[in-house]
């Protein structure tokens, strides 16, 4: 290859010219780009990378999001099913109330002295204890 050689003019800071410097090989700037294996230069395997890391980003952030729809929707769930055994134990005690004045109703004097006339029972002036002597089966 043959040795080209040009001259440049150097100029001092304060703008004086020096003299001229020859200048070996001094050919038209290119872009310099280092290629790797495969052919791809470092730029390309950083935008590749890039392109990996966003991926990954959005990735993360679907599997979150589900993640959060799924508790949300787990609650509202879990809350309407305690709402409905709210109100089913409020029936209950209703119920318990409604039985406990059934109860009382039907242990009542009144209740008792309106059954003995349906039935024709008759009050006794003397009660007559019977008593037993002798062997008597137990439970």
């Amino acid at each position: 290859m043959q040795e080209r050689r040009h001259h440049v003019r150097m100029m001092s800071p304060g703008g004086h010219r020096h003299g001229l410097e020859p200048v070996r090989n001094a050919l038209p700037a290119r872009k310099a780009t280092l290629n790797v294996a495969g052919g791809r230069s470092n730029a390309g395997r950083l935008a590749g990378s890039v392109h990996v890391f966003v991926l990954i980003v959005f990735l993360i952030a679907f599997v979150a999001g589900g993640g959060y729809l799924y508790s949300v929707n787990r609650s509202a769930v879990q809350g309407y099913h305690m709402r409905t055994l709210e109100k089913e134990i409020d029936k209950l005690k209703q119920n318990n109330a409604e039985l406990r004045i059934a109860e009382a109703d039907l242990r009542s004097l009144y209740r008792i002295e309106t059954a003995e006339e349906e039935l024709g029972m008759q009050k006794l002036d003397t009660i007559i204890y019977l008593e037993e002597h002798g062997p008597i089966a137990l439970r």
